[in-house]
């Protein structure tokens, strides 16, 4: 579905750079429509191919279900307790970077040259 939705987005931008440029061009209508129509689905068809060759050669992943899907399991795995002594461990760390909003004491300033 992805593949589609870029292949018909590609389409169309090409069909209004096609219609801009026989516009200013002073073409007539009908010519102007079937360079539209020629820009649009030449346009749509390479995109649809080169979309279609990157997921075949697995160089990009336009699958968005199953993204989710395998994000959703990773957070699942991440949320589990921690160990005892990993908990530990974490609470000093925590501790020691504690938020501490700007005053006028704690700002550095760069005086001008």
């Amino acid at each position: 579905m992805f593949k589609l939705c870029l292949a018909l987005a590609f389409g169309l931008v090409a069909a209004f750079a096609v219609g801009l440029a026989g516009l200013l061009a002073d073409v007539g209508l009908a010519t102007l429509l079937l360079r539209c129509l020629a820009g649009f689905l030449l346009a749509g068809f390479f995109s649809f191919v080169v979309a279609f060759v990157l997921e075949a050669k697995e160089w990009a992943n336009f699958d968005q279900e199953g993204i989710l899907s395998s994000l959703h399991a990773e957070g699942e795995e991440e949320s589990l307790p921690p160990e005892e002594g990993q908990a530990q461990e974490e609470e000093p760390a925590a501790e020691a970077e504690a938020f501490t909003p700007f005053s006028a004491e704690n700002l550095n300033r760069v005086e001008p040259p």
